[in-house]
């Protein structure tokens, strides 16, 4: 019985694909708690953080991806699975030892520079696996196969996720145990992918090795950067002007990409602060409705989601599916912000107004799963139908690392026009989403004539 449909994947491809599936069961554990919110939650709840550390801890997931362009031109000529299992190697190790952090405001700050350096390599992790999607899955299949193991992922994560939460619910120490134990899965997770062999890698390789002008290498291949260079962030950011400037459709895309992403990312430590602090959800579950809330939700959303938004992909592409994933993404921001009306409406809640306000942060929870469904696949390989084969790891270093900015200044813009205003910065977040999208109906629309 084939359990894993590997049968439905072209045969090329099915031993690279189950090598991934295997990698997976262990790997999604510890980047459950190292890529969402958990950590903002353990911050919040057990070191008792103010907003100022909630918003950083909330922030550094999405701001590590500022490294994904040097992480995306480092990959360029190089040894693909040897950059990953470096990087991958590191995250485990990063996270696992995160346990040794004392629950004490220095324990705090020590707890979140350690995630952030695990998040800052993950990010490197995630620029990588693009670029071996695209060398070893065929364009026709690529989103179908990408649904599989993010759909996989995801099921693992979202089970991390919930029974940290549990355990924290017992004893708020228990971070002490939950990460060393991720960060062991992680460090065999890379174990088991370390057979894979990255098609055609070795031919090209080869190829870079022989030639012998610039000029042919710019023709055919993109030279390889020296560290160097990748230690200048003048020649890193030149290299992304030049990019962006040589394909105005491209770019159009990453500006729509950042309205979609300053929308969501703005209301994300509003999220944290509102649920695990507005709302008098008691000690006894406080923990895990705050995780089930925030994270758990629309994680298993996204899961239901992301067969379809894979499906869809392989059929029309990646606007016409963006286009869809942020219509969902209004309506999750609009659901959000009429439960963050209700958790601040003034003196003592009550039962009926408290069930009220978590039925609709459940609704906004539900279609924000729905919407991370399409942007997972968009997100991790819809850049490659703009990209030329010799810059891929470029163009996915690029708008990663726009991923970073904005989730660098989001965040925090976010939480203070929540200090200043109250629930109107979801109205803020509302008025961008519907920037990005117009702009992608618009690329869309051009795409069809």
């Amino acid at each position: 019985m084939d359990v894993l449909r590997v049968r439905s994947i072209p045969f090329m491809a099915r031993r690279t694909y189950f090598q991934e599936l295997r990698h997976l069961l262990a790997w999604s554990v510890l980047v459950g708690l190292v890529e969402g919110q958990f950590a903002g939650i353990v911050v919040a709840k057990t070191f008792h953080g103010g907003n100022l550390l909630i918003t950083i801890a909330t922030t550094t997931p999405t701001a590590a991806y500022l490294f994904s362009l040097t992480w995306g031109m480092l990959c360029v000529g190089r040894p693909k699975m040897r950059l990953f299992m470096l990087l991958g190697t590191g995250v485990a190790l990063l996270a696992g030892t995160v346990g040794v952090a004392p629950p004490t405001p220095a324990g705090a700050v020590w707890f979140i520079v350690q995630m952030a350096a695990a998040q800052a390599l993950q990010a490197g992790v995630v620029t990588v696996r693009s670029a071996l999607w695209r060398s070893n899955y065929p364009r026709a299949y690529r989103g179908l196969i990408t649904g599989r193991l993010e759909a996989l992922r995801f099921v693992i994560a979202l089970v991390t996720v919930l029974g940290a939460a549990h355990l924290c619910d017992r004893d708020p120490l228990s971070y002490r145990l939950v990460y060393p134990v991720a960060g062991t899965l992680g460090v065999i997770g890379v174990a088991l992918l370390s057979p894979m062999r990255v098609r055609g890698e070795r031919r090209e390789l080869r190829r870079r090795a022989k030639t012998d002008s610039i000029e042919d290498v710019y023709e055919t291949h993109m030279e390889p950067f020296s560290l160097t260079a990748l230690l200048s962030p003048g020649h890193v950011f030149r290299r992304m002007i030049a990019v962006l400037r040589k394909d105005p459709r491209f770019t159009r895309y990453c500006v729509a990409q950042s309205f979609t992403g300053v929308a969501n990312l703005m209301t994300v430590p509003v999220v944290v602060a509102v649920v695990a602090q507005d709302l008098d959800l008691g000690d006894a579950w406080g923990f895990w409705i705050s995780t089930a809330l925030i994270q758990a939700l629309p994680n298993l959303c996204r899961v239901g989601s992301i067969g379809r938004s894979a499906r869809y992909f392989d059929r029309v592409g990646v606007l016409k599916l963006r286009v869809v994933n942020v219509s969902c993404w209004v309506g999750s921001l609009t659901f959000g912000l009429a439960a963050t009306i209700l958790a601040l409406g003034g003196e003592g809640m009550g039962a009926t107004n408290l069930i009220m306000a978590v039925a609709l942060f459940a609704l906004r929870g539900f279609l924000a799963g729905l919407a991370f469904g399409g942007g997972a696949i968009a997100w991790n390989i819809g850049h490659l139908d703009f990209v030329k084969s010799a810059e891929a790891e470029v163009y996915m270093g690029i708008h990663v690392f726009l991923t970073g900015v904005r989730g660098l200044i989001a965040p925090a813009v976010g939480m203070w026009l929540f200090a200043v205003t109250g629930w109107f910065v979801w109205v803020v977040a509302i008025g961008s989403a519907l920037c990005s999208l117009v702009m992608y109906s618009r690329l869309a629309s051009e795409e069809g004539t």
